[in-house]
């Protein structure tokens, strides 16, 4: 039986590991600093948003991190920042358990609006969104890394 609930101090371990797990899915080196730095601030409540854990007996087996913004667009809305469950427990309505937790608790702070950002190459996670009546939207995500030697060149 799969439990999602919010993520408590007992968690944290096995969050590091399948957020660290997720970057390098997505072909990105895992920062731990980065990765403790901001699970730390939401397991404090010093970081306005929503960590979920899913359980299955008492493993954890998938993680959803969201952030809380003000949008003078939405009103209030979420950000998932990190979505995953570990490769050998999909399939098996994990996701959809924590994306149903992710939209109660999302309900519950009168949050308007879930927004989500994932590769255009990753088929399965489109599939899975849209599974969850998640739409693309159209826009385009513009970047930019901010470091103390960064000069602006317009």
């Amino acid at each position: 039986m799969i439990l999602v609930t919010r993520a408590t101090g007992s968690d944290r371990a096995k969050i590091l590991a399948l957020i660290a797990d997720y970057h390098s899915s997505e072909l990105l080196r895992p920062d731990p600093a980065k990765i403790t730095q901001v699970i730390e601030q939401l397991l404090r409540n010093k970081s306005s948003g929503i960590l979920l854990v899913a359980h299955e007996n008492i493993e954890v087996i998938g993680v959803a991190v969201a952030t809380s913004l003000p949008s003078t667009e939405a009103g209030s809305m979420l950000i998932v920042q990190d979505f995953y469950v570990e490769p050998r427990s999909r399939r098996r309505g994990v996701g959809r358990a924590l994306v149903a937790k992710l939209l109660e608790e999302a309900r519950a702070i009168g949050v308007e609006r879930i927004d989500l950002e994932i590769l255009s190459t990753n088929e399965a996670a489109n599939g899975f969104w849209r599974s969850m009546s998640f739409r693309p939207t159209g826009r385009t995500v513009f970047s930019r890394a901010i470091r103390p030697t960064d000069k602006d060149e317009f």
